[in-house]
């Protein structure tokens, strides 16, 4: 048998040996390499969503950050309120007391600028009725009083010669030395009461003035109460009283030396009463 060595033609439906095995490779790699893109599609949408993740809390950080620093600025601000507050009224009260206290140093003024023109109107005047009688209204006016008396020094007491709010004859003589009023003509020195000063006592007066010229008792004023709206005696109301017991002392010392009856200086407390009713 004689052998035929021509070569075979190669079937055309056959495939070379490995190259199943290659296509399987390069599926495979296909195939990954489309799972390398998802997955990294994938971790960019990942990326994408937590940059904004990370936004939004860094938004939200900076949001709590600015509420806790308006926090911060509403409670500094409450407190200076609360100064400001605190200083405004203490600046009212201040202002209300100058108020008052302008008040009453404009209502002093105003007692001392009278006290000026009665003691003008006491030392113009040689006329003991006129004297008197000005000397009644400062104690009115300036004073406030509407139940007080005059009484005059005549030996070892107290003579009654006018007063004001009730009746002349309803006054007892009082002995020197006794009594708020007695000691207060003894002493030469200005009583004051600490009692209610408006209610109203003869036998317990809120007030005596001695009258005094040179060391010499001449009389005294006796308030026996005083008008419903004074609560107390203030420094100036005793200022009141000393100049009104130097002034009016002055005017009646003057006027008595100036009045003669029946070729005599009034000394006596008759020779007043005989004066002021005549």
């Amino acid at each position: 048998m004689i052998k035929d060595d021509k070569p075979k033609k190669k079937d055309s439906g056959s495939q070379p040996v490995g190259a199943k095995d290659f296509l399987q490779v390069f599926k495979r790699g296909v195939q990954f390499t489309e799972e390398l893109l998802s997955e990294n599609e994938r971790l960019r949408y990942r990326v994408v969503r937590l940059e904004e993740e990370n936004r939004t809390l860094a938004q939200q950080t900076m949001v709590s950050h600015a509420y806790e620093e308006l926090l911060d600025q509403m409670k500094v601000l409450e407190e200076e309120q609360a100064t400001l507050l605190d200083r405004f009224k203490s600046v009212e009260e201040e202002s209300q007391d100058f108020k008052t206290r302008y008040k009453e140093i404009e209502d002093e003024n105003n007692r001392l600028a009278n006290l000026y023109i009665a003691s003008h109107q006491l030392n113009s005047t040689l006329d003991l009725k006129e004297v008197v009688r000005i000397s009644f209204e400062i104690i009115i006016n300036l004073v406030g009083s509407m139940d007080f008396a005059l009484y005059i020094a005549d030996g070892s007491k107290l003579v009654p010669i006018c007063a004001e709010g009730r009746p002349l004859a309803s006054l007892s003589l009082i002995a020197m030395g006794k009594g708020s009023a007695g000691r207060s003509a003894e002493d030469r020195v200005l009583y004051v009461s600490g009692d209610d000063l408006t209610k109203a006592s003869v036998d317990e007066p809120k007030a005596c003035v001695p009258l005094v010229v040179g060391g010499r008792l001449l009389g005294v004023f006796v308030v026996f109460s005083f008008l419903a709206q004074k609560t107390c005696i203030t420094e100036l109301d005793r200022e009141l009283f000393k100049l009104l017991g130097g002034h009016a002392a002055m005017s009646i010392f003057a006027a008595r030396l100036s009045m003669v009856t029946d070729e005599k200086v009034v000394h006596d407390a008759s020779s007043y009463l005989r004066l002021l009713n005549s």
